[in-house]
């Protein structure tokens, strides 16, 4: 290999390099390419014989090119290095060495020091969700406007999945929890001799909020845990990538599908859920409070309006939209494996029921008032 001069440095057939004069930060990047330059399969030599000195930039440039090439197999050698030169190189060694002292975490640090990591994590993610939900209202409004390109069979497919399939169990609880609420009103107004008015009380609570709210928790637990499954798997797939890099329009092709299908289904899955609960506090009435089934239908006409059937499938439209916007979010944003999916899905259900409850209690505190009072 033939001699290379590069500014004050000689490089002799890759494995010597001359250094010479004063050599200052200025050279760093002359002395990198003399180090780059030399061989690191047999013996390299470092010769300081005519060097004036060197500042600690270059010092701790030449003492990691030394570690890099031990580090390849070469043997250093280093020739006429001054005394001065040396300590300054070997220290930079003794604090290569050196052991970090260990930092010793008291039980309040323990304990507490990931509160703000937590707290950053769920600032970040709420900020994710917001953008994700505006993005998702301007696909979904744009997939309305040209429905051509709606997937509907892939809707319908949601619908029967999230509607259809769920009216057993909504059916089924609804009619418990009537039973169980007329029964245990009953009794207690019996004590004030007013279980008559047990349809009257019991029709309004549930149309305005055990029906809508007993609804979307079991929505949420059902649909809203099976789209961030359905995500999850696609992402950790990397199937999600795949449709980015052919130019689909994620939130129009995955999400806009299961918001319409709950969109078209959770009004109905609501007003079905409302009547049940009537049935049950029916029969609660007929077989325990002795309140005949003409008499507690009459009661409930005195006491409902069409603005309480209404209102409870106009809930429905909210939290269709936030059961389905953060499922899919929670599914999108998973980094890794199965384990990821899982959390995905705790994360879809526990979010979609936390914002489910703060938007029941926003819309009953702005229109609970237009509500006419129980005659």
């Amino acid at each position: 290999m033939k001699t290379v001069h590069i500014s004050q440095i000689t490089v002799e057939s890759g494995s010597e390099a001359a250094f010479s004069g004063v050599i200052t930060s200025a050279h760093l990047r002359d002395v990198s390419r003399a180090l780059d330059a030399l061989d690191a399969r047999g013996e390299v030599v470092l010769d300081f014989t005519n060097c004036g000195g060197f500042d600690g930039v270059v010092a701790a440039r030449i003492w990691s090119g030394i570690r890099s090439l031990e580090g390849s197999g070469a043997r250093v050698r280093v020739n006429g290095l001054a005394p001065n030169l040396m300590k300054l190189l070997s220290d930079y060694t003794a604090l290569d060495k050196r052991e970090l002292p260990e930092v010793k975490q008291g039980w309040l640090f323990r304990h507490f020091s990931d509160i703000g990591e937590r707290v950053a994590e769920g600032i970040e993610s709420a900020r994710g969700l917001v953008n994700f939900s505006v993005n998702s209202a301007f696909s979904i409004t744009d997939a309305l406007l040209k429905p051509h390109r709606i997937r509907w069979t892939l809707v319908a497919y949601y619908m029967e999945q999230a509607g259809v399939m769920a009216i057993p169990i909504i059916v089924t609880l609804q009619i418990l929890l009537g039973f169980i609420l007329g029964y245990q009103a009953g009794i207690q107004m019996g004590t004030l001799g007013a279980a008559q008015y047990m349809p009257r009380i019991l029709a309004y609570s549930i149309f305005w909020e055990i029906g809508p709210m007993l609804t979307a928790v079991l929505v949420a637990g059902r649909s809203g845990s099976a789209f961030a499954a359905e995500i999850g798997t696609m992402k950790v797939r990397q199937e999600v990538d795949a449709l980015e890099v052919m130019g689909f329009n994620l939130c129009g092709y995955i999400v806009a599908p299961k918001v319409l299908a709950l969109y078209a289904v959770m009004p109905f899955l609501i007003l079905l859920s409302n009547f049940s609960g009537l049935f049950g506090a029916l029969l609660a009435g007929e077989i325990f409070l002795e309140i005949p089934a003409r008499v507690f239908v009459e009661e409930i006409r005195y006491s409902l309006i069409p603005l309480d059937v209404y209102w409870g499938m106009v809930k429905g439209l909210f939290y269709s939209g936030i059961i389905a916007i953060t499922g899919c979010f929670m599914g999108i944003r998973v980094r890794g494996g199965a384990a990821a999916v899982g959390r995905a899905t705790t994360s879809a259900v526990v979010s979609g029921i936390f914002q489910v409850i703060l938007a029941d209690a926003l819309l009953s505190l702005v229109l609970a008032e237009i509500r006419p009072p129980i005659i």
